[in-house]
């Protein structure tokens, strides 16, 4: 939940939880408040700047402790003090060091003949850096009777003509040839509706910055083919020779010639 928190709601919640933890020990501290030798400032007790000054290790005024209770009290704290910096200071890591998957995924799927044509999806990404090593799968799900009034999810992979690139930026395509071997043409589509088909797009790669692994999934249902359809230019060339991709354009298709 911290992770998908946004900024200023993150930072938020980090001194919040700092703030629970002075005002927890500082009436921890205020029972035992006769064995705490220390001055309160701007109305704050003394067991409250103590409290303070002992979370953060910071000297803001001579205190002294003469009973076992304060004494642990204050070591208590020392220690959560120290495994809540560590927290946060871990949260704050992973929050600068995350790599969002901003892959956008068309809303449709083309099938541009029937049964010897491509089953095809396409999407486009806004992250400035590359994936490396990227692999790509495409896998149909349909419920199958496998015995009277006992069904099972049955997980057909889908042979893609690129299952596989060293590096991806900006867009690309994923197609499945529907030849005679492939699941979507031997169980037809009308079946595979009836079994509850969906079809799940998978892109795996590596982060070339931090190295980090991403994975997105996306999901389409049967109705999300568009059949006799194929995806329109995505990619133009401006007046410099520049390659511009056009985000707009991603559910744009057009009938086949």
């Amino acid at each position: 939940m911290a992770m998908r928190m946004p900024w200023p709601v993150f930072f938020l919640a980090m001194t919040l939880i700092y703030l629970a933890e002075v005002l927890l020990f500082a009436v921890a501290f205020q029972l035992d408040s006769g064995h705490l030798e220390a001055d309160g400032a701007m109305g704050v007790p003394a067991s409250g700047i103590f409290a303070l000054q002992n979370l953060f290790s910071a000297s803001f005024q001579s205190a002294r402790v003469n009973s076992l209770y304060t004494l642990g009290l204050a070591a208590g704290q020392r220690i959560v003090g120290i495994l809540t910096t560590a927290m946060v200071t871990g949260l704050f890591f992973l929050r600068f060091t995350q790599v969002d998957s901003p892959l956008r995924f068309s809303r449709q799927l083309c099938l541009s003949s029937w049964p010897d044509g491509h089953l095809s999806c396409r999407f486009v990404t806004a992250d400035p850096s590359y994936w490396l090593k990227v692999s790509y799968a495409m896998v149909l799900f349909v419920d199958e009777e496998i015995e009277p009034g006992l069904w099972q999810r049955r997980v057909h992979p889908l042979q893609l003509l690129n299952a596989a690139t060293p590096q991806l930026h900006l867009t690309a395509v994923l197609s499945h040839p529907l030849t005679p071997e492939s699941p979507v043409v031997q169980l037809g589509l009308e079946a595979i509706a009836r079994a509850s088909g969906a079809l799940m797009v998978l892109v795996e790669g590596t982060d070339e910055v931090t190295g980090s692994s991403l994975l997105q999934v996306h999901h389409y249902r049967m109705e999300d083919i568009r059949e006799g359809r194929k995806f329109a230019d995505l990619v133009s060339v401006d007046s410099r020779g520049r390659r511009l991709v056009d985000v707009e354009a991603l559910d744009r298709t057009q009938p086949m010639d």
